[in-house]
């Protein structure tokens, strides 16, 4: 019993001090397309996609710990064309959770990518000071708005002469100031509590729940131009962390099932030219 509680005091001082952990085996491979990558999670397209199957466990190592017990894994699909990155993330969930109040809480689902090349790779715990990671985070309350059905709909409906985005299709100027915009946030970390809202918003998202699951596609241009963003390209390898929050099960903020190391993500090359 002794032995085990010091290996575990080790083990959870290495990852408080940012000490990676080796990169799991296996891996997603990116399948290259010369059709446009998916956009909606109920795509066709998305048949013809090889899945490989994330492990989850529940966040154990800083407070507030726990969550998401009935979420053991997330099925990931990822397919490129050369300019864009689609990937269909797809785990069981009995209840879609849609709406944030005092004792409620929504669904969610996190990926993030280093956002530098490096040989050893990053903390997989949300990086470190050093090595940043860029993370992606779709919420089920903010897609559920963005397509004026989630609570902010419930307490503000569509009147005439009185919108929210998106509503009217006269409406020709873009708001961008909301939060609700879009249901995917990109994010960037230097470690535990340092998350923070990235400047420039690249990564679209929607996501689906039917027979008891949620599938959700996040999609982005292979290569922003930003310079705080990953740049994918064909035939190049990267590695990705996984976050999934159950609202029913109370999982907000630090509870949540992660995974505990990196999956590499490898692009296929391109053919035919695109």
């Amino acid at each position: 019993m002794k032995k085990t509680a010091l290996i575990l005091s080790l083990f959870g001082i290495a990852l408080l001090s940012g000490t990676p952990l080796a990169v799991s085996g296996g891996g997603i491979t990116v399948e290259f397309t010369t059709d446009d990558p998916p956009v909606r999670p109920d795509d066709a397209a998305w048949d013809k996609i090889s899945a490989t199957e994330i492990a989850l466990l529940p966040q154990m190592i800083v407070s507030p710990r726990g969550g998401a017990q009935t979420v053991k894994n997330v099925s990931v699909q990822a397919v490129h064309d050369g300019q864009w990155l689609s990937m269909r993330l797809t785990w069981a969930d009995a209840t879609p959770d849609q709406v944030v109040g005092v004792d409620t809480f929504r669904d969610a689902i996190a990926i993030g990518f280093p956002i530098t090349e490096t040989e050893t790779p990053p903390s997989p715990f949300m990086g470190d000071a050093e090595h940043p990671v860029n993370i992606w985070q779709w919420t089920a309350d903010f897609d559920a708005n963005a397509r004026g059905e989630g609570g902010f709909a419930e307490r503000y409906p569509h009147t005439e002469g009185v919108w929210y985005f998106p509503a009217d299709p006269a409406v020709t100027r873009t708001v961008t100031g909301w939060r609700g915009f879009e249901a995917v946030a990109e994010l960037e970390a230097y470690g535990f509590g340092t998350l923070e809202r990235k400047s420039e918003q690249n990564v679209r998202g929607l996501g689906i729940h039917e027979d008891g699951n949620w599938s959700v596609v996040l999609r982005r241009r292979m290569a922003t131009g930003q310079p705080r963003d990953p740049h994918f390209r064909a035939s190049d390898e990267t590695m990705a962390i996984f976050a999934v929050w159950n609202g029913e099960e109370g999982d907000v903020n630090g509870m949540k099932a992660i995974t505990m190391n990196w999956t590499p993500v490898t692009f296929a090359p391109t053919t035919g030219g695109r």
